[in-house]
C-alpha cells in the first residue's frame, strides 16, 4: 500500500509540476491584490482545487471547490488563488504589502471516498463532511488527530453533531511555496 501511495504521488507530481503551479498562484495573487486580470497559460486537464494563503503561519484565504470549475488546472488554480486573495468572507482582502511575505498552499483534489468514520484517516488525507445542502472540509495537514478534524467539519458545515452526514476522505497532492 505504501509503495502504490509513492507511485501515485510521483505520477501526479510528474502530471501538475508544483513550481508551475506555485507560479499561477503567486502571480494570480500579485494581480487580484493590484486589481488586474490574470489568465495564465497551460493545458493540464483540471481538478478540483483550493488555494490557502499563509503569512507566519496565519491563515490569510483558503478558497477552492470540490468540483471542476474551469476548463485547466492552471486556471483553476489561478480562479482560486485570486478567489483566496480579494473575496475570501471570512477574512479582509490581502494587502499588496504581503504579497511578497505570504506563503501559498496549492491543493489539487485527486479522489473523495466515502467513509464510515474517521478512525484512522491520517493528516495527509483531506475530510468532506456532508449534510444535505451543507459542506464542511478540512483539507490535508489541517490538524493531525481524526476527532478533531472532525469536529472542524461539523463545525466548517454548520452542522450539529448527532445530525446524519456523509463523510469522505479527499485524496489530494498539496504544494507549497
Amino acid at each position: 500500500m505504501i509503495v502504490a501511495n509513492i507511485l501515485v504521488a510521483q505520477i501526479v507530481a510528474q502530471r501538475y509540476p508544483e513550481a508551475a503551479l506555485l507560479a499561477v498562484a503567486h502571480q494570480a495573487i500579485e494581480r487580484a491584490v493590484a486589481g488586474k486580470t490574470y489568465a495564465p497559460a497551460g493545458n493540464t486537464p483540471t481538478h478540483p482545487v483550493f488555494v490557502t494563503i499563509e503569512r507566519k503561519g496565519v491563515v490569510l484565504g483558503c478558497r477552492g471547490s470540490l468540483q471542476m470549475t474551469r476548463p485547466t488546472l492552471e486556471s483553476a488554480v489561478a480562479s482560486a488563488a485570486k478567489s483566496a486573495a480579494v473575496a475570501d468572507p471570512k477574512y479582509k482582502p490581502l494587502s499588496p504589502s504581503l504579497t511578497s511575505q505570504i506563503l501559498v498552499t496549492v491543493t489539487v483534489v485527486e479522489a473523495l471516498d466515502v467513509i464510515d468514520n474517521v478512525n484512522g484517516l491520517g493528516p495527509e488525507s483531506g475530510l468532506v463532511l456532508r449534510s444535505g445542502d451543507r459542506v464542511g472540509i478540512v483539507l490535508p495537514w489541517e490538524g493531525k488527530d481524526p476527532s478533531v478534524r472532525l469536529k472542524w467539519a461539523f463545525s466548517k458545515a454548520g452542522v450539529m453533531r448527532g445530525t446524519a452526514v456523509r463523510l469522505e476522505r479527499m485524496t489530494a497532492q498539496r504544494f507549497r511555496g
